[in-house]
C-alpha cells in the first residue's frame, strides 16, 4: 500500500470511529449542552479526534465533537 493510500485509509478510519462514537453516545447522552474542553483548539482534526477518543476510552466523557475553525483548526467540545 503506498503512503498516500495508507494515510487516506487512516484518516477515513479515524473519522468513521469518531462518527460511530458520537452516534453511540448520542442515544445515551443527557440533556446537558456541549461544553468546551478547557477552550482547546487543536491544529488538526486528527489531534482533536485523538483527544476525544482518548478521553472517551478512559470514561471521562460521553460524547464529543470537533468543530471546524479558521486555518484548519478544530475546537473540541464534549459532554460528560
Amino acid at each position: 500500500m503506498n503512503p498516500v493510500s495508507r494515510k487516506a485509509t487512516l484518516v477515513v478510519g479515524t473519522i468513521a470511529a469518531a462518527v460511530g462514537l458520537s452516534m453511540f453516545g448520542a442515544g445515551t447522552a443527557s440533556a446537558s449542552p456541549l461544553l468546551p474542553y478547557e477552550g482547546t483548539v487543536y491544529s488538526s482534526l486528527g489531534k482533536c479526534l485523538t483527544k476525544g477518543n482518548t478521553l472517551a476510552q478512559q470514561g471521562a466523557i460521553t460524547t464529543f465533537t470537533c468543530e471546524p475553525r479558521s486555518g484548519g483548526r478544530y475546537a473540541f467540545y464534549y459532554t460528560t
